[in-house]
């Protein structure tokens, strides 16, 4: 997985690439590392590059949804229509703030 973070005029976008996995988890930990400076900001996690997301993935979003939300916003942004299906499938959906 490979990520690009842009900070913004509503907080900041984190681009991710490739798939949302087990082996995605020091990656993820070091972007949750970086989101520590942009506290009290709208965090969107743009899907739109990534191929998968397993269980693992989808925990790590959920981490991310823990730590973020105490000090501002998550929203998943341009899910691939198997990781909307996923995400319904799991009623993540309704845990997210998820935009096409």
């Amino acid at each position: 997985m490979d990520f690009q973070l842009d900070e913004g005029e509503d907080g900041v976008c984190v681009h991710l690439s490739g798939d949302l996995n087990f082996s995605a988890n020091s990656d993820f930990r070091a972007i949750l590392d970086k989101l520590g400076t942009y506290s009290g900001s709208m965090v969107t996690f743009d899907l739109s590059n990534v191929e998968r997301i397993d269980s693992v993935g989808l925990g790590l979003l959920y981490i991310a949804k823990e730590e973020v939300t105490a000090a501002g916003r998550i929203r998943l942004k341009s899910p691939q229509p198997a990781i909307l299906k996923l995400l319904e499938l799991t009623e993540a959906d309704g845990d997210f703030d998820v935009v096409p």
